[in-house]
């Protein structure tokens, strides 16, 4: 019988999230007809145009084992909107959850005599304190899809073992006064300063994170955008299951990458720009959905890389109105209002400004050479993919976590900006801006570093060979089916 068991993805409505969490169901419907999936869509308030119109497109690509349904809307209260974007969307996904329980209910309960068996809930980081319990009713498992790589996964395992059953007291306070930690995930020693403000920071993790970490361990598996060559080391530990230093832990399975392959259509401007430059020839400088660039920063990247006389794609959005927690990024409505006198006129031959474009379809352009990103995960990956060097300039979450991995573990990157801080610099707000003679230098290093390039062209190769028949993440793709189907 074609698609005798469900799955229901529940998914936060972060764009890479969303993305990513939709190729991996398109994955497994395409590996295994016995599979059908049905996904809880739930929308932000009218505070980011792109995520939403995203969503609203998805029940129009339902096809018959993969459905898309939009969940009823859930007002916002005030007070969601108080502390961060995270501590908002942890607000919304909490509310849905009677909504979640009135449709697994009406199409497993209610209509079981024509509905297929339920074979569990897949959900990602920042819904899994709200949805084990509720899997639990059901007598269901919980997979629990986590959008990062594999090391940033250990330390957020190992800091819930050590809280909860080692150390029972305050890691934030106690554990972490060292300069620099050792985990059992990361093959050096990685210094504090790298560490995200969700493991670093005692409210958010205490109030946030401790939480989502143990949904991880309560889940009966732990699905994973990464591959085995990739994070060789973090996914030997997490893979010993005679390791106590995770405490006891469900099986963890890699099946990266998982490329966002939608979304890619496209700006015919971008594209015909591209075709008239040289191979490899351009840096390609984009922050993420969530990432933008404001004021005296602007002009020094405007500065930096005119100095560095590359040509340049450079993707331009203007950060939240100051004051506005739950906000996200938009497009800038006139370039030259925040760009240096002159700057578009003199580039015009060189460079480009836009507001968005298609991530993959442009790394994967013979004419992009370097690519200076917030290293997002996501990006990771579609660079890799592509076998375009990445320039690391890291803004927030996990970001200087993969960005130390990227250039002092792998050595697949640049520094742009500096990874680790250092303390003898006073703590100034001017500080904070990279200067244009540091992006200048960075820009230079990353589109000339030939070994750089040679390593990141050899992780491409493994890329396409872990989704291959036989590769790695097709293996463990096919090891999760097995564990859905059996129940």
């Amino acid at each position: 019988m074609e698609g005798n068991t469900e799955l229901v993805f529940f998914i936060a409505p972060y764009i890479g999230h969303i993305t990513q969490a939709v190729e991996l169901a398109k994955l497994m419907i395409h590996c295994d007809d016995r599979i059908s999936i049905t996904f809880l869509l739930v929308k932000l308030p009218a505070i980011d145009f792109e995520v939403n119109s995203f969503i609203d497109s998805l029940p129009l690509t339902s096809t018959k084992r993969l459905h898309f349904l939009h969940l009823p809307p859930v007002k916002p209260k005030p007070e969601w909107s108080a502390v961060s974007r995270g501590a908002f969307m942890t607000h919304l996904i909490s509310h849905h959850k009677p909504n979640v329980r009135n449709f697994v209910t009406q199409r497993f309960v209610t209509d079981a005599s024509t509905s297929p068996r339920l074979g569990g809930f897949v959900v990602d980081t920042q819904c899994t304190s709200s949805i084990v319990d509720l899997a639990d009713e059901f007598g269901a498992p919980t997979y629990a899809f986590f959008t990062s790589g594999a090391a940033f996964l250990g330390l957020t395992l190992l800091f819930q073992t050590l809280q909860d059953e080692v150390l029972k007291e305050d890691i934030t306070s106690n554990y972490l006064k060292k300069s620099e930690l050792s985990a059992p995930c990361i093959a050096k020693p990685v210094p504090t300063s790298v560490l995200p403000v969700t493991l670093m920071d005692t409210q958010t993790w205490n109030t946030r994170f401790l939480h989502y970490a143990r949904g991880y361990k309560k889940a009966k598996g732990i699905i994973v955008n990464t591959f085995n060559d990739l994070e060789s080391f973090a996914m030997s530990s997490l893979s010993d299951q005679g390791s106590t230093c995770y405490g006891s832990k469900p099986n963890v399975y890699p099946v990266g990458p998982i490329i966002n392959k939608i979304m890619q259509y496209g700006s015919e401007d971008i594209t015909k720009w591209l075709d008239k430059q040289p191979p490899t020839s351009v840096v390609f400088l984009c922050f993420g959905s969530m990432g933008s660039t404001q004021g005296e920063q602007v002009h020094e990247i405007a500065d930096g890389l005119e100095r560095s006389g590359s040509r340049f794609l450079w993707v331009l959005r203007r950060p939240p109105a100051p004051g506005v927690t739950v906000d996200f990024p938009a497009d800038y409505t006139n370039y030259e209002d925040v760009l240096p006198k002159g700057f578009l006129d003199r580039t015009k031959e060189t460079g480009k400004v836009v507001g968005w474009v298609p991530q993959l379809a442009v790394l994967s352009h013979r004419a992009v050479g370097g690519f200076v990103s917030h290293c997002g995960w996501n990006s990771i990956l579609e660079s890799l993919w592509c076998g375009v060097p990445i320039g690391t300039w890291p803004l927030y979450a996990e970001q200087k976590l993969n960005a130390f991995q990227l250039v002092h573990d792998l050595g697949l990157s640049v520094e742009i900006t500096p990874i680790i801080n250092n303390p003898k610099l006073e703590d100034k707000a001017n500080d904070k801006v990279v200067r244009a003679e540091q992006i200048e230098k960075g820009i230079k290093n990353l589109m000339s570093d030939g070994e750089v390039r040679k390593k990141v062209a050899e992780m491409k190769e493994a890329c396409h060979k872990a989704l291959k028949n036989g590769g790695s993440a097709k293996v463990s793709l096919g090891n999760l089916i097995q564990d859905v189907i059996k129940g």
